[in-house]
């Protein structure tokens, strides 16, 4: 570890550097006085300049500057929270009431069936008196009316709107929508009549340039709307170039994730990177001698910035360039060995969580740079494995340790957000990276009016999703619902690190505490899966306008209701939490495990031939009417539960019917999820 710390010293600082965030974003705690920070950074600097330093003294700094970035990290994240700021919009507003707010659309509006949905900008409040300039951002949701038009990028409004504050997961293991938003400084939402909203002529109230990416952005949009690309084409192409990637099919984007490429339907670091390493062959075969790296610098930085520009600023973008420039700096007045390129790569992190610390949060963010990671460790030592004298198969076997390497420095974080892994990865990827790569440029020379290139765009993407589709079968292509926790992915994160020092230290204590490391992973989680295979559940989930209901029972799970689009979002994650049990589809409304007897109607007038003098639990969905004389037949009900499938007057009447016979009512719209241990 010290040897780490010699060798890439920003990585000593930015270790307490994110626990500090970290730390922060989970506990909240107040801001630090900046004098503390002046009386610490003055000792830490005393006690490096002292004459005669000895070991606990150069200790002792270290440890005053690990404080110093911990403390740091925690006042940055306090400084970026907006909810601390004073003149957060939150702070003049009334819970479940209505409000005017003066809003600015930030980002290109996307459109849905019934609503367009734009992120605002909120510059201003009416309070009792007046308007009080305000910061914040809102996703606003207008409903769709012949003024659809006036929702442009830059557009000043004045809404009046009730503001609703975003619900947590209420499904296990559910997606957090709710703290995906909060990370990124949106707290409420708010549906916009078509009247309940007046478009200001006024300038625009968004940063010159951010507008100006915009504007850049929707132009890019709207000429390749306006060519003959196919709705395919057109998606994919928009993806790539600008990042909006609403407009591309479901099945698409779920083959490019089953085929691990998912990657590059996103304006990313990787065709950032492409387009880094195209600029820099091509200098190279200009400038043979390299006798111009800092001319050589600038003309890159200035086109990795134009790129930036012409995706409309794009956050993904952004940090990949600052990235690339920082890189890229370090190789003109820096060693070019992997420990100076990663201590430099660690530096561009450091600088993008000071200007964000809830970057940390983002997958993106974090996918990106242990990918770079990967690509400066392991592809070097995983290609010096093998050298072949062809040119063609040396740039292959280049291509395939790309792959490799990225891979296994992203692995425990892709198995512990997306539960799944791709089994020809590193084949799809030699393939369609650079094809995405050529699409992309074709797609700048659309841009530019050279309409014609479109049919080659068409039959490349036709081509494309062909070939990814191949790979989309859970028989031979991917393994899914993979029960990966976040305790795997420290375990397999570490058995990485561990392995790798081993091989490269040629280490038999390293190899033996691989072994111990794996053993204590496999025994724990052997114990884990013994608890989840043997557990039996019935589980009522809380789906709006549906109804399912799930019974586990050891190695075999059973769902009542499927729908695809419900069961990917509110189910799946719960179920892969069963390690893998069989599941079937069957219709049932009674369910008996020991004493327990839970009845469930869901159908007008339909009765089960059974006795309901020993049900223990009720379920009642799709608004289904029960009345006084059918439940005094119930004589051992103790709960009734109603899930998401009943409206609100259903709800209301079986509340009446509660009271009265002294039944706990549970309403699974409030609570979440119902989970029953049976």
């Amino acid at each position: 570890m010290i040897r780490v710390f010699t060798n890439i010293p920003f990585f000593r600082i930015l270790i307490p550097f994110v626990i500090g965030i970290l730390f922060s974003l989970q506990y909240y705690p107040k801001q630090v006085n900046i004098l503390f920070f002046v009386i610490l950074i003055a000792f830490a600097v005393a006690l490096r300049f002292f004459k005669n330093q000895t070991t606990y003294l150069k200790k002792t700094f270290l440890i005053c500057l690990d404080i110093f970035f911990f403390l740091l990290a925690i006042n940055l994240v306090h400084h970026a929270n907006v909810i601390e700021q004073k003149k957060y919009y939150g702070n003049y507003i009334q819970p479940d009431s209505a409000v005017n707010m003066l809003v600015t659309l930030n980002e290109l509006p996307v459109q849905k069936e019934k609503f367009i949905k734009c992120r605002l900008q909120v510059n201003e409040v009416k309070t009792k008196t007046g308007y009080k300039k305000a910061n914040g951002t809102i996703f606003g949701y207008f409903k769709r009316s012949t003024s659809d038009q006036k929702l442009k990028a830059g557009a000043t409004f004045i809404i009046k709107t009730k503001l609703l504050a975003v619900n947590g997961p209420q499904n296990p293991y559910e997606f957090n929508y709710q703290n995906y938003l909060y990370n990124k400084h949106i707290y409420h939402t708010a549906f916009i009549d078509k009247d309940a909203y007046e478009v200001l002529n006024v300038p625009v109230q968004l940063n010159p340039i951010w507008y100006y990416g915009l504007k850049i952005k929707d132009h890019i949009l709207q000429q390749l709307k306006n060519s003959e690309l196919s709705a395919d084409a057109y998606g994919i192409c928009a993806a790539l170039l600008t990042g909006y990637d609403d407009e591309i099919d479901k099945q698409v984007v779920e083959s490019f994730s089953h085929s691990g490429t998912l990657h590059v339907l996103s304006v990313s670091g990787l065709h950032t990177g492409l387009i880094y390493l195209v600029l820099s062959f091509l200098f190279d075969l200009i400038d043979k001698k390299r006798r111009y790296k800092i001319l050589k610098f600038s003309l890159i930085t200035f086109l990795l910035w134009t790129f930036a520009l012409i995706t409309g600023f794009s956050a993904p973008v952004l940090r990949a360039v600052i990235m690339f420039n920082l890189l890229g700096f370090g190789k003109i007045f820096f060693r070019t060995d992997h420990r100076n390129q990663i201590n430099i790569l660690l530096v561009s992190a450091f600088i993008l969580l000071c200007y964000d610390p809830f970057f940390i949060t983002d997958v993106g963010f974090l996918l990106s740079y242990f990918a770079v990671f990967g690509l400066l460790y392991f592809q070097p030592k995983l290609e010096a494995n093998w050298q072949p004298e062809n040119y063609f198969l040396k740039k292959l076997w280049q291509a395939t340790t790309v792959s490799f390497a990225a891979t296994i420095a992203t692995l425990p974080l892709t198995l512990f957000f997306f539960k799944q892994f791709p089994l020809w990865f590193f084949i799809c990827n030699i393939l369609v990276v650079p094809a995405s790569f050529v699409i992309l440029l074709l797609a700048a020379l659309i841009v530019f009016k050279m309409g014609f290139v479109a049919v080659l765009v068409n039959y490349l993407v036709k081509g494309l999703i062909a070939f990814i589709t191949f790979f989309n079968s859970a028989e031979y292509g991917f393994i899914d619902s993979i029960d990966f926790s976040f305790y795997d992915a420290i375990f397999l994160s570490f058995f990485i690190i561990v392995v790798t020092l081993s091989i490269q230290n040629r280490s038999y204590r390293l190899s033996v505490a691989c072994l111990v490391l794996l053993i204590w992973w496999q025994l724990s989680a052997l114990f884990l899966s013994f608890n989840s295979k043997t557990e039996d559940l019935l589980t009522i989930y809380q789906i709006s306008k549906h109804q399912t209901i799930v019974v586990k029972n050891k190695q075999q799970t059973t769902v009542n209701a499927l729908d695809s689009s419900n069961f990917m979002f509110h189910i799946k994650p719960h179920v892969t939490s069963f390690n893998n049990t069989k599941l079937n589809v069957n219709e049932f409304n009674y369910v008996k495990k020991g004493d327990k007897q839970i009845l469930i109607l869901n159908k007008p007038n339909h009765w089960p031939d059974i006795s309901l003098a020993k049900i223990d639990l009720l379920v009642l969905a799709n608004n289904y009417r029960l009345r006084t004389n059918d439940i005094e037949a119930f004589t051992d009900l103790k709960t009734i539960v109603v899930d998401g499938s009943n409206n609100n007057f259903s709800i209301k009447e079986i509340e009446e019917l509660c009271r009265k016979f002294d039944i706990e009512l549970i309403k699974t719209k409030q609570r979440g999820a119902y989970i029953l241990n049976l």
